[in-house]
């Protein structure tokens, strides 16, 4: 069972990165999943020729498990770089990234300082030995593979949040142009991926038969959840493509007259004085489409719409605070628009560089 599925997992995967590759000339996404097809395709492969082979592979390449498993590690950062070009189309690889590599680098580093040191005489033997140098090293891989697993779903968990924040505040951007249901399942699915990776892993310690039948469906639930993703990026349009039919642009001299409009609307209400005003709103009082008095901010006043109505919440604050100077600090808060006390803060020190408290003495 553990061949043929290592067989069809190497065959799809090898056809799929050929897939990718071919369109990853114009698309990054399918550029980092191609490579990180690659690298699952070397790990299945020496995987595959050691049950085919047996022990014996070892005996004619002694070396082969000290070349392969650093590669492991190349696992999760390649699929993080799948996944960051899905949170946002401007994502690409710089210089900083390459920390992502350390561990694999570092590995290979030590193995190759170990290779001299003993003279070529690495053995798969001295891996599997308890308090060998060599098996320590594969177990700490072993280790850090799963801390990878749990740093980087935290971290694009996280991330993830963060643009569903962003959505209910009706914050604008170019990673809200992306699917977030999308998001969800490549996040998630991913994250129940490693759990169940690390429930195998641990279940070897306990009962092998057992752990055994339970990698099965491991392995299956990787290859059909990989496939999806790998079929999605290959069969849909790039990213880029896609924003560039949605995002229409508009002359500049309309976007001027919407700024125009929208100040007159703000002011003379003053809606922006709302707390839980939001683009709709906006958009209603305006007769206008919401993502024109996005592009409009975005491109006039080079900030986004949160951002535009909190500069407006502030100078309204900073009124108060010099002509009232009895009020108390939460009564002005509430009346410049704003629900809770830390988006004040924030909000006031971001424009004034100060707290509302610190400002009001700074007036004495």
């Amino acid at each position: 069972m553990d061949k043929t599925l290592h067989l069809l997992i190497m065959y799809t995967m090898l056809v799929l990165m050929l897939l990718l590759l071919q369109k990853g000339r114009n698309d990054r996404k399918s550029l980092y999943l191609a490579v990180y097809a690659f690298i699952e395709i070397l790990t299945n492969g020496i995987d595959s020729i050691s049950l085919w082979g047996g022990t014996a592979v070892y005996e004619w390449f002694p070396t082969l498990p000290f070349v392969a498993k650093p590669i492991t590690l190349l696992w999760v950062p390649f699929f993080y770089f799948y996944v960051r070009t899905c949170f946002s189309q401007r994502f690409e690889l710089k210089a900083k990234h390459l920390l992502h590599l350390l561990p694999f680098a570092m590995a290979m580093i030590f193995f190759l300082v170990m290779y001299v040191i003993r003279r070529g005489q690495m053995t798969t033997i001295k891996m599997f030995a308890f308090g060998s140098v060599e098996g320590y090293s594969i177990f700490v891989i072993d280790y850090i593979v799963r801390l990878q697993y749990i740093v980087y779903n935290v971290f694009m968990i996280i991330r993830l949040f963060k643009i569903e924040k962003k959505r209910k505040q009706n914050n604008t951007g170019v990673d809200l142009n992306v699917n977030i249901k999308w998001l969800r399942f490549i996040v998630y699915g991913y994250a129940i991926a490693c759990f169940g990776a690390f429930i195998v892993y641990f279940s070897w310690y306990i009962n092998g038969a057992f752990a055994a039948k339970l990698n099965i469906f491991s392995i299956l639930y990787f290859f059909l959840f990989f496939f999806v993703i790998f079929y999605d990026t290959i069969v849909t349009k790039s990213f880029s493509s896609v924003l560039k039919i949605k995002q229409v642009q508009i002359p500049e001299q309309e976007l001027n007259d919407i700024i125009k409009r929208l100040k007159i609307v703000l002011i003379e209400n003053p809606l922006y004085l709302e707390a839980d005003l939001s683009l709709k709103q906006v958009a209603e009082a305006l007769n206008e489409k919401e993502r024109s008095i996005s592009q409009a901010i975005n491109t006039i006043e080079k900030r986004n719409f949160k951002d535009y109505i909190n500069e407006l919440r502030i100078k309204h604050s900073l009124e108060l605070l010099r002509n009232q100077h009895d009020k108390p600090i939460f009564e002005i808060m509430f009346e410049s628009g704003f629900n809770t006390k830390g988006a004040f803060n924030t909000a006031f020190k971001k424009y004034v560089g100060l707290t509302p408290s610190e400002y009001r003495d700074s007036l004495d």
